[in-house]
């Protein structure tokens, strides 16, 4: 009898053993997360599981067009995430893979129950003391820093698709910044040397729908960060830049280029806080998101915004603006290319976070809204989120 006991504890422990081999905390768009479930066998190998849910309540009330109130995803789905590191090897290398999946709440026109269900993150992960090589679906790198931002990072942001905007809301893409997106790839990430830390990466490129298009090279982005601390506080500095090459076939084929380049920087001195981001792009309209239609070659464009917070106690308070901005460009027949009309999006922000609990979070968003190719619109939001 003893021995079977000992055989069925041995099962369970090789069952437990198995089970939580799959489980991981891997990179989040989210930096809030507090706490993760984590396991370490006494061979060396790591697991952990971490995530969060944020659910909203949207009141939004759009200019000649339909008005509602949802309880929806923010700019962050629901995720869950996972990561499975294997034993250190004697040359200090450390191999681990990352793996998160991301539900939303909501579909699009009223389709309560056609959420979105995706993996936004799998990848392995080569670290050492050069730093470390990902390869795999993971963030992207170009004004990865500028969407790092509290208000929409932390909140809803653009509604893309009205009072019944499907899956993930827009943030500030197209009103701050261009969407980083996630796409499979080769990326360096260089040690922490003194506060300096860079990297690049080779990314799946973009392939407009509307033409039949050849994407012969990958898409290269890249970013140097800077942070130091100072008595008072810290500031972070970045600079970043993109770079795709996109051949149209056909008739009229030709060549143009995605590129890109960003700066910014973020400060905090005592309670308060300060952002500023600008990005410069060609080829990427006002919506701040790449490789749509080939109407977007030669199209000059800004993104930008400014943020002011101040934290007290358990509460962070404060106030977000910012523009994404278009230049016209004239018909083009001998390329099949249509005029582009010059666009401007603004999106005013005024928000509120209350750490109730280290892993749970109050969150309050005041919206106005207005675009030349989207209806105007003012918003108020009441949210939840829980870290663990």
């Amino acid at each position: 009898m003893k021995k079977l006991d000992n055989l069925n504890k041995t099962q369970q422990t090789t069952k437990l053993s198995c089970a939580m081999a799959l489980a991981l905390a891997t990179i989040t768009m989210s930096t809030s997360a507090t706490a993760a479930v984590v396991i370490e066998s006494e061979s060396g190998w790591e697991t952990s599981m971490s995530g969060s849910i944020p659910v909203f309540v949207v009141s939004s009330d759009h200019d000649g067009e339909e008005s509602g109130v949802r309880v929806q995803s923010g700019f962050n789905p629901a995720n869950l995430n996972f990561h499975v590191a294997a034993p250190k090897l004697a040359n200090g290398l450390t191999v681990s893979g990352h793996f998160q999946i991301d539900t939303h709440l909501q579909g699009s026109r009223g389709q309560q129950n056609g959420g979105q269900f995706e993996s936004r993150v799998a990848n392995i992960k080569i670290a050492g003391d050069f730093g470390s090589v990902v390869v795999g679906k993971d963030f992207g790198v170009f004004n990865s820093s500028a969407i790092g931002d509290k208000a929409s990072q932390g909140g809803v942001g653009w509604l893309g698709g009205g009072a019944d905007t499907g899956n993930a809301t827009g943030g500030r893409i197209g009103t701050g910044y261009v969407y980083a997106n996630f796409n499979p790839q080769v990326k360096y990430v260089s040690p922490n040397m003194n506060g300096l830390e860079f990297k690049v990466a080779m990314i799946n490129p973009e392939e407009p729908q509307d033409a039949a298009i050849e994407t012969d090279s990958p898409r290269f982005e890249g970013q140097v960060n800077y942070g130091t601390n100072f008595s008072a506080g810290s500031v972070k500095l970045w600079a970043g830049f993109l770079q795709q090459n996109v051949s149209v076939q056909g008739a009229s084929s030709f060549d143009y280029d995605l590129e890109g380049f960003d700066v910014g920087t973020h400060i905090d001195l005592g309670g308060f806080g300060l952002t500023l981001s600008y990005t410069d792009t060609t080829g990427i309209g006002a919506d701040g998101l790449y490789g749509g239609t080939i109407n977007d070659a030669d199209v000059d464009a800004t993104q930008w915004y400014v943020e002011a917070d101040y934290t007290f106690n358990k509460t962070t308070v404060g106030y977000s603006y910012g523009e994404g901005h278009q230049d016209s460009r004239a018909a083009d027949a001998t390329r099949g290319l249509a005029a582009v009309a010059e666009v401007d999006n603004e999106l005013s922000m005024l928000f509120v976070h209350y750490q109730m609990t280290p892993q749970f979070r109050l969150i309050g968003e005041v919206q106005d809204y207005q675009s030349d190719v989207q209806a105007d619109y003012d918003a108020i939001v009441f949210g939840f989120q829980f870290d663990f």
